[in-house]
């Protein structure tokens, strides 16, 4: 995907989520336990208020602690306000921002943007904004479907991205020293879980367990969004229950 199109997909997913949150901030929202759809706009207002401030650090602007009343017009000013900081600069721009060890995952790491600069963020918070408005999409009504190359990029960075950054080697579970394939539209990736990191590999093959789907239901599914039965899982289920349980660790 290119970089214009996670700037056009933050825009429009941010919108979403705003429109959708009106219906009913008290609504609890049953993909993130404990949260009603006020809670997950104060996160979003943190997240967009996080990355302005990594995008323009001399000038890093507070998130504040708005009140239920006008925490939808905080919302829609940090929105507005990182959109157009993601429109004033190059992607290639470096900015402040999580380091990436990228010998974590060998040797078919992803191919999104590099950690650390402008790019990687805008991807970032297109997923955080499509990722969100699910979520609250899902609380107050029917959720409409994600974009469908974003959701095979975000794919992507569930697993070459989001679970090498927090990989824990020292976790002994399911998942350990087994491989774990992820097939969505003729795209594949399988995940061998060593002790001293992951092998990936984007070639159908052998794998213990594995699980496919749609790209907007199985995005949803590895973001712990959605049960298993919208997708096909196949072999070792405690394997799966294993590598899932790192993704979420993973997302924290």
């Amino acid at each position: 995907m290119d970089y214009v199109r996670f700037q056009h997909l933050f825009q429009a997913e941010g919108l979403r989520l705003g429109q959708a949150a009106v219906t009913d901030m008290d609504a609890p929202v049953p993909s993130c336990p404990g949260w009603t759809v006020a809670d997950v706009v104060r996160h979003s207002v943190v997240m967009y208020t996080s990355a302005t401030g990594q995008l323009r650090p001399a000038r890093r602007p507070s998130a504040g602690d708005a009140s239920k009343g006008d925490l939808l017009d905080t919302y829609t000013r940090a929105h507005a306000e990182l959109a157009s900081e993601m429109a004033g600069r190059s992607p290639l721009d470096p900015i402040e921002g999580e380091e990436f060890d990228p010998s974590v995952v060998d040797p078919a790491d992803g191919d999104g943007p590099e950690p650390g600069t402008a790019g990687f963020l805008f991807r970032r918070m297109a997923r955080e904004a499509a990722v969100h408005r699910a979520d609250i999409e899902m609380a107050v009504g029917t959720p409409g479907p994600l974009d469908s190359q974003q959701a095979l990029d975000g794919i992507d960075e569930v697993l070459t991205v989001l679970l090498p950054t927090h990989y824990d080697g020292h976790a002994r579970d399911g998942a350990t020293g087994r491989t774990i394939g992820v097939h969505s539209n003729r795209h594949h990736w399988r995940l061998t879980m060593h002790r001293s990191g992951i092998t990936m590999s984007r070639d159908p093959g052998f794998a213990d367990a594995a699980v496919s789907g749609e790209p907007d239901e199985l995005l949803l599914y590895l973001w712990g969004r959605r049960p298993g039965t919208i997708v096909s899982r196949t072999g070792d289920r405690t394997v799966l229950a294993a590598f899932r349980r790192r993704l979420a660790a993973s997302m924290v």
